[in-house]
């Protein structure tokens, strides 16, 4: 390739395509706005003809955005002559001919004034004499054609925009009332992509052919529709319908406002969406969500809402500047938000949604159906919880959805789309004036990563560990991760885990790879699939710790080169330890090659398995040692330690006896387990309901104050440790004495963050390390994650903490697969 190369990315890049061998390359990097100009000893663009030839190939999020029709809107504007056109690796070529000032403006206006949807990783540019080969310039079909080494940025699926909101909205408009109606600047993308490039035919919209209304419009570039790959109509597109709770199709002219009805009436309706499939029912009414959580068997765990607009989410929740922001942009995840107090809604309604908690998920609408069901029901605010039972993915086909459903939902408002892949709604949490992921998935799936120091030849796999699983897949030096999977621990899980995996390796064109990476837990379900894929794809298996693939997913996501040794506090529920002990309170120092175990919590005994991740008793029990038992004995007896036992004298003898026997015992450091313990001591939480609800409820009561409790850290086994006996001790005293519950709550949990982050400071100045990082669930916490930012700024340290990859399990995949690419490089590095 001959001429001149724009790079225009996130982050520098070398300059080292060795296609290009010429002479000018700007790199801009869009963080920081600053240029490198270098020079080579051949002709200079600005030496070039006048009339010239400009050969663009931009990479990012640039197909399904409308990128294309920008293109040819702005190219026929300065009379350039040429095409473009989407490429098999979801770029996008452009190949002009004019006047080269006119096409230099052509590329300021892709720099500097892209639709607001598209994001521009790289920008090249070759110039070369023109060959007077066009007459106009056109939108030409799509090639398959994939540049070497090319990390596709496949689109994720888009909210819909306010045109299409008022289209639905107008009666004299042809969409009036269409729930499917979408634009070149939004609707579903990733969830109905079957292949790349992204064109109708290419996703499950080929069922639909476009009547000759649709397609004059699909076809004129004046039209906001032109070359909008969902577009449809009532007359050519999908439809609703709505069916009885024994499947039996009501006849209705508006399936949608019918459902509409049928919910003011308090009923459950599962609505069939754009990725899967939520319960439905009204806020304003208490009955209607306590009859929901009985049907779901959900009595305590926490159900989103959609609010009507954001004016309506203010008057339950409160919502800042960026909040609002992000519960407005395209992405529409759910923001975890302050209740407040309201009107609109009832106080027990607030209760039920979730109970315990100081926050409420909330979303806003972000397809068709939701604005035509608050348009025809007039509620502020609608439950909108996902669609399955516990541990089970979400049903996606209308016959599973009323047969699996049946007995939860009354009425089933269901389409006739296929559905790609199934996504759930992102969800994001506030942490001190920046977001961190709970979930990644609608919106933000399957964009990648990019990777610092991975060779961008390595190929990898991962599946993650069992619980908030995700999958992930390293190709091109970018990592992308697989939508929310959930608990691996059944067959539909595991086939939906291998389904996204081999999505994912399909729309990236990885056929082979060369290692897969899973848990070091000999039991999962998702390491005997790791297992498989290796056989299948003649690959390498590795396993890799738990807690060191939180410390790389940190690396990962801060976009540290992943070599860089940093000190890290991984605190969670469990991780398979190498010792084969229950790890969960870590401070590591390691990068993606290694890493150390040289502090965190001091070690516990558990009795019970994973009972004592439900029953919080078992956690306190393990931690106190017997002679302080007696000081808590009241408040244990009676306690639940099991579904069907609560506690008396004489079992909690027996269990006292067999920990200190060793009988059915596990050593533990969980971080969970702490503060399961914790909330026990201060009446807030007894049985974790659902994973994580006794922290989660101490975190919501907590309330700041001047009280204290200084950490103790003491030697254990070589290493330093938090004493979390000494903490619980510390907490019954402050009980003892009559201090309100919240305050030590909040005392008990800055201790937790101020003690790990001590002993990582520690660590980190013994070794002249500079970046002390925060991953694993309890990096959620926001007075853990609090402390341990204030304990090291005050050190003059940097501080680590996740943005783009979730800080829980789900971000375990991240940190698998770029452990593993780097095992295999090391390994055919001795081999040479």
């Amino acid at each position: 390739m001959e001429g001149g190369c724009w790079h225009v990315c996130r982050r520098a890049f070398d300059c080292r395509d060795t296609r290009i061998t010429t002479m000018t390359c700007i790199q801009i990097d869009v963080c920081h706005v600053t240029a490198l100009i270098s020079h080579s000893s051949a002709t200079l663009a600005s030496e070039l003809p006048l009339s010239v030839r400009g050969e663009i190939h931009v990479s990012g999020i640039v197909q399904g955005v409308g990128f294309r029709p920008f293109i040819y809107r702005v190219a026929t504007a300065l009379s350039l002559k040429g095409y473009v056109l989407n490429l098999g690796d979801a770029g996008v070529r452009i190949v002009v001919e004019g006047n080269r000032g006119d096409i230099e403006r052509l590329i300021q206006e892709i720099k500097n004034n892209p639709p607001s949807i598209a994001q521009i990783e790289r920008l090249q540019v070759a110039w070369l004499p023109t060959q007077n080969a066009f007459t106009d310039f056109s939108i030409r079909a799509s090639t398959a054609t994939r540049e070497p080494d090319s990390a596709p940025e496949i689109p994720p699926d888009i909210a819909i925009c306010d045109s299409c909101i008022d289209d639905i909205l107008s009666p004299e408009s042809r969409w009036y009332d269409y729930p499917f109606t979408s634009c070149a600047a939004c609707g579903p993308r990733f969830t109905t992509i079957t292949s790349l490039p992204y064109d109708r035919p290419n996703t499950t919209m080929i069922d639909f052919p476009l009547c000759d209304t649709c397609n004059t419009g699909y076809t004129n570039p004046a039209d906001r529709r032109y070359h909008a790959q969902t577009t449809a109509c009532p007359i050519c597109g999908p439809h609703y319908t709505l069916l009885d709770s024994h499947g039996a199709r009501i006849n209705t002219a508006n399936p949608v406002a019918r459902a509409a009805e049928y919910l003011l009436n308090n009923s459950v309706v599962a609505v069939h969406g754009i990725g899967g499939t939520h319960l439905v029912t009204i806020t304003t009414n208490p009955e209607a969500i306590r009859t929901l959580r009985e049907r779901k068997k959900r009595p305590s765990q926490p159900f989103a809402i959609m609010a009507q607009s954001l004016e309506a989410a203010r008057q339950i929740v409160s919502v800042s500047p960026a909040e609002a922001s992000l519960l407005t942009s395209w992405r529409r995840p759910i923001v975890l938000l302050k209740k407040t107090t309201t009107n609109h809604i009832p106080e027990e309604s607030i209760d039920l949604l979730s109970p315990g908690l100081d926050t409420i998920g909330v979303m806003l609408p972000y397809s068709g159906v939701h604005i035509l069901l608050f348009h025809y029901t007039g509620e502020p605010a609608l439950v909108m919880t996902s669609a399955n039972p516990s541990g089970v993915p979400m049903y996606i086909k209308p016959d599973l959805i009323v047969s699996k459903l049946t007995g939860i939902a009354d009425y089933f408002l269901v389409h006739n789309r296929r559905i790609a892949q199934r996504v759930d709604d992102s969800v994001v949490k506030p942490l001190n004036n920046h977001f961190v992921f709970i979930r990644r998935a609608r919106g933000y799936v399957p964009n990648p990563i990019p990777l610092v120091g991975i060779d961008k030849k390595s190929t990898a796999i991962a599946v993650g560990p069992e619980e908030r699983v995700t999958g992930a897949t390293i190709k091109s030096g970018s990592l992308y991760l697989t939508q929310h999977i959930g608990n691996a621990r059944n067959p539909d899980s595991i086939l939906f885990l291998r389904d996204a995996i081999d999505h994912l390796r399909h729309l990236v064109d990885l056929k082979m790879v060369d290692i897969v990476a899973c848990d070091l837990h000999p039991d999962f379900a998702s390491s005997e699939l790791a297992e498989q894929l290796a056989q299948q794809l003649h690959a390498s298996l590795h396993r890799v710790q738990h807690h060191h693939a939180h410390l790389v997913s940190l690396l990962i996501d801060a976009g540290i080169d992943v070599h860089t040794r940093i000190v890290c506090i991984t605190a969670d529920g469990y991780g398979f330890g190498n010792d084969g002990n229950a790890w969960g309170g870590e401070v590591l120092i390691g990068n993606a090659l290694s890493f150390r175990r040289v502090g965190g919590f001091s070690t516990f005994k558990l009795i019970g398995g994973d009972l004592s991740a439900e029953f919080a008793a078992r956690s306190l029990i393990g931690i106190l040692s017997p002679e302080h038992l007696g000081e808590v004995e009241d408040s244990l007896i009676d306690a639940p330690i099991s579904p069907s036992i609560r506690l008396a004298k004489e079992e909690l003898r027996l269990m006292v006896s067999a920990l200190q026997r060793g009988a059915n015992v596990v050593k533990s450091s969980s971080a969970g387990r702490v503060l399961d313990a914790i909330a026990f001591l201060l009446d807030v939480c007894k049985v974790n309901s659902y994973s994580g609800e006794c922290p989660m409820r101490l975190e919501a009561i907590a309330q700041p104050a001047n009280l204290e409790i200084s950490p103790t850290i003491i030697k254990e086994n070589g290493r330093l440790a938090l004493d979390v006996q000494q903490l619980l001790l510390d907490v019954l005293e402050l009980k003892r004495k009559g201090h309100p519950r919240g305050e030590i709550a909040y005392a008990a949990q800055r201790s937790i963050g101020q003690g790990l982050a001590q002993i990582a400071i520690q660590i980190a100045d013994a070794d002249g390390i500079e970046l002390v990082g925060f991953s694993g669930g309890v990096a959620l916490n926001r007075i853990i994650t609090r402390a341990v930012l204030d304990e090291t700024r005050t050190a003059n340290l940097r501080p680590l903490v996740h943005s783009r990859i979730p800080p829980g399990d789900g971000g375990v995949s991240a940190g698998q697969a770029v452990v593993a690419a780097r095992h295999w490089a090391e390994h055919r590095h001795s081999e040479m």
